[in-house]
């Protein structure tokens, strides 16, 4: 009894301990969880979410749900998908007009320069309406970063099928490189049409759009492929190497006057691959490139200052 009542209290003291260690584990696994799961996913087949795991990476949608709740505007996108979006409306009237912004590659409908800049736009008269750009997943993102060939035929046949093949293990069996691109473009697609069409519902004939970074052509694509837009802005652009070598050609056929907002210390098309570049030497008419000062990450700070660019050009159009 004696040698009980001398071990009992470091007894009492590792359960303590382990307790300590435990409970929290277990409660921020829920939280992860939480943050994960958006409203209404609990309907959703368990193999439409493993195959959207592929692909989508969030975009905090949750988190800013809780955040901004008289901004936050969920978009119907579909088979049931939904998206989230911040609406911010104009802080002075008459308003100037719309601008659906697009986030870079990897940002919220609220972080990096998109915040700050649809604050910025607001105060100067025009409504905004931000969305997040998901990251691919690693395997999608491989798949879209890999040079475009200029070898021989065959022999270009032959790398891109040795290249397919690595980026390939990891897919399931299920679906190929195209289908994850397909989807991944689709979806992106269906967030801009829906909310352009929501800003239109809201009063806002032909809203300009703009991409920020990777985003831009994701919103250039919403154009060219019909999309009621009034004018399209690059900011900080960034393309796909599948992406760049058509593109001046494709947007010959544009017939929506475009703003690119190129980071002012970049040199000027040394590489040859400079898509604004080639556009300004061609004399694509509608199309103006002005520098502006940018950091990579860019913070938030920059936000205002591009807002200010934006708004300067479209009013005077």
């Amino acid at each position: 009894m004696q040698r009980f009542e001398f071990y009992r209290p470091v007894v009492f003291r590792s359960l303590i301990l382990a307790l300590m260690f435990t409970v929290p584990s277990a409660v921020f696994g829920q939280e992860e969880g939480d943050q994960a799961a958006e409203p209404g996913d609990s309907a959703a087949p368990a193999a439409e979410s493993a195959s959207r795991a592929l692909v989508w990476t969030g975009t905090g949608e949750r988190s800013l749900n809780q955040s901004f709740p008289e901004a936050a505007v969920w978009l119907e996108l579909e088979e049931g998908d939904r998206a989230l979006g911040l609406f911010y409306p104009e802080a002075r009237l008459p308003a100037r007009g719309a601008v659906l912004v697009l986030s870079d590659e990897g940002e919220t409908a609220a972080s990096g320069v998109t915040g700050a800049l649809a604050a910025g736009l607001a105060s100067r008269g025009w409504a905004v309406l931000t969305l997040g750009l998901e990251s691919p997943s690693p395997v999608l993102s491989e798949i879209l970063m890999q040079p475009v060939s200029e070898k021989p035929a065959a022999e270009a046949d032959a790398e891109e099928q040795q290249a397919s093949e690595s980026v390939m293990i990891d897919v399931m069996a299920s679906e190929s490189a195209d289908d994850l691109e397909a989807r991944y473009r689709s979806r992106i697609n269906q967030m801009l049409a829906a909310g352009l069409a929501l800003l239109v519902e809201r009063g806002y004939e032909a809203p300009a759009v703009l991409g920020v970074g990777r985003a831009s052509i994701h919103v250039t694509n919403q154009v060219l492929e019909g999309g009621n837009a009034s004018a399209l802005v690059w900011v900080a652009p960034q393309f796909y190497p599948v992406d760049r070598p058509d593109l001046p050609e494709r947007l010959e056929s544009l017939g929506t006057e475009l703003l690119e907002l190129y980071p002012s210390g970049d040199v000027d098309d040394r590489s040859g691959w400079s898509v604004g570049m080639r556009l300004r030497r061609a004399g694509m008419s509608g199309f103006e490139r002005q520098p502006v000062p940018w950091l990579t990450p860019a913070p938030g700070t920059l936000g205002d200052t591009v807002a200010s660019r934006v708004a300067a050009w479209l009013e005077s159009r």
